[in-house]
């Protein structure tokens, strides 16, 4: 068992989190680190919510994953953002608000963490993955809802 805690999270340095943008790139060195160390043979990644859309944003590219468990994962960050303001502004704030202001988030990230927020789509990675996946989410999730499991699923 190997775990990781990606830049910016838990007992990492770090400054920004990405939600899986360059968490990707820290999760290859750490397949390759691995593979390298002749100690293990095979390779499964567990995920939730933001490790596992992070796992999906990387096992499309890399055919040596031999299984995905995949719990919460959303499927776009931006459809992600538009639900959360919805709740927790109770639907109090119209559309093109929000698209406004995930437009001025948009450009301080790419500014300062050199990434676009927009990029952030693991709907268009899941189905160029041959990796076998298990998608999992909690019924009454209300941060990352069932909805984009069951998405990522059947795009699967």
């Amino acid at each position: 068992v190997f775990c990781l805690d990606c830049a910016g999270s838990g007992r990492s340095d770090g400054e920004f989190i990405s939600l899986g943008y360059h968490e990707r790139d820290d999760l290859a060195a750490v397949v390759q680190h691995l593979l390298a160390s002749g100690t293990v043979t095979c390779i499964g990644l567990w995920g939730r919510s933001m490790g596992a859309s992070t796992a999906l944003l990387h096992a499309d590219r890399d055919p040596s994953i031999a299984g995905l468990v995949l719990d919460s994962p959303f499927s776009d960050l931006k459809v992600l953002c538009e639900e959360l303001v919805d709740k927790y502004t109770h639907s109090q704030i119209p559309g093109w608000v929000v698209w406004i202001a995930l437009e001025m988030v948009r450009g301080s990230v790419m500014e300062h963490a050199n990434f676009d927020i927009f990029d952030l789509v693991p709907l268009q990675h899941v189905g160029k993955t041959l990796t076998p996946a298990l998608f999992a989410a909690a019924y009454d999730d209300d941060f990352i809802r069932p909805h984009h499991a069951k998405e990522l699923h059947h795009a699967f």
